[in-house]
């Protein structure tokens, strides 16, 4: 005599080698049609394959360095071309003289600036890096010793006065896509 306890217990053994079963099967069609030994690539062709820059991560990246002197303000590059559209990355740094401390942090030991660099009239979209949320402009405070990287995408084509402190250092321009 077959009891309802002894069906149900068979039914889940079997329910549990089906994904076993599938499994093997799986595996078994994976392995179909290759040879030991056969070290060649699984897709055919041979040949080089390319890799193309996804337009997401494709940047126009530049290293800004600035120099504060009696004279007045300095950027090196101080001419920066671009094509709209571009997404843009500018690392920017106003270097100083910097000392190990005692504990072995770094110390500016340097004279200390503060400067502003901008670029005049260029509208921006898409800020991101160490510019805050919904920024639209190129206005920055920067101080000595640090150096923070802002991406952006320029919004419109032309020619920008770049200004260190007020005064024009270079030019940033924007050419059409």
């Amino acid at each position: 005599m077959v009891t309802t306890g002894n069906v149900g217990r068979a039914s889940r053994g079997m329910l549990l080698c089906i994904p076993i079963l599938l499994t093997i099967l799986a595996l078994t069609a994976v392995a179909c049609g290759v040879k030991a030994g056969d070290n060649k690539p699984a897709r055919p062709g041979g040949g080089i394959t390319e890799f193309h820059r996804s337009p997401v991560t494709a940047f126009e990246q530049f290293r800004v360095t600035l120099e504060k002197t009696d004279a007045g303000c300095t950027a090196d590059p101080s001419d920066i071309t671009v094509t709209m559209g571009q997404r843009v990355r500018l690392a920017i740094q106003l270097p100083t003289e910097v000392a190990q401390g005692a504990t072995g942090s770094l110390i500016v030991t340097g004279d200390r600036f503060e400067i502003t660099y901008g670029i005049s009239g260029l509208e921006i979209s898409s800020s991101g890096g160490a510019f805050g949320t919904g920024v639209t402009a190129v206005n920055l405070m920067l101080e000595s010793g640090a150096r923070q990287s802002y991406d952006f995408n320029p919004a419109i084509p032309g020619a920008f006065e770049i200004l260190c402190d007020g005064e024009k250092v270079g030019t940033f321009t924007v050419n059409p896509a």
